[in-house]
C-alpha cells in the first residue's frame, strides 16, 4: 500500500489549495455583489433571489458524524476481518514469499474496502431512520 501514499497526499493537497482559493474567490464575488446592490437606489430589490449566489444554508453535515463514525467502524472492522483471515489461513510465518505478500495486502485492502461500504451504508441506513422520525 506504499504506492498510494503519494498520490493520495498529493491530492488531498491539491483539493485543500482549490477549496482555500474558491473560498476568497467567492467571497470577493459577494463583496462585489453587494456593492453593486447598494449602487442601485430605484430598483425594488424585493423580489430578488440571491441564495444561488450568495449561498443557502444547507444542513448536509447535520450526520456528519455518525457519517464519520459509521465509516471508521467499518474500516476498523474491515482490517480486523482482514487480520484474522490472514492469521487463520496462513499463520504466523517469520519469512512471507512476495505472493504472500501481494495475498495478504488484496486480503487486507478487500476487506477493509467491503466493511467500509457497509459501514456507510448502515449510516445512510441509520440517517435516513432518523429522518423519518422527525
Amino acid at each position: 500500500m506504499e504506492f498510494i501514499s503519494i498520490p493520495l497526499t498529493f491530492g488531498i493537497g491539491a483539493y485543500a489549495f482549490y477549496k482555500l482559493i474558491e473560498l476568497y474567490a467567492r467571497r470577493k464575488e459577494r463583496i462585489m455583489i453587494i456593492e453593486k446592490l447598494s449602487e442601485i437606489k430605484d430598483a425594488n430589490l424585493g423580489n430578488i433571489d440571491l441564495t444561488g449566489v450568495l449561498g443557502e444554508k444547507r444542513s448536509y453535515n447535520k450526520y456528519l458524524s455518525l457519517r464519520i463514525g459509521s465509516l471508521l467502524m467499518g474500516l476498523g472492522l474491515g482490517l480486523l476481518i482482514g487480520y484474522l483471515i490472514i492469521t487463520f489461513s496462513i499463520g504466523v510465518v517469520g519469512d512471507v514469499s512476495y505472493h504472500m505478500e501481494e495475498t495478504m495486502s488484496i486480503i487486507y485492502g478487500a476487506s477493509t474496502l467491503c466493511f467500509g461500504g457497509i459501514g456507510l451504508i448502515a449510516g445512510f441506513i441509520a440517517e435516513t431512520i432518523l429522518e423519518k422520525r422527525r
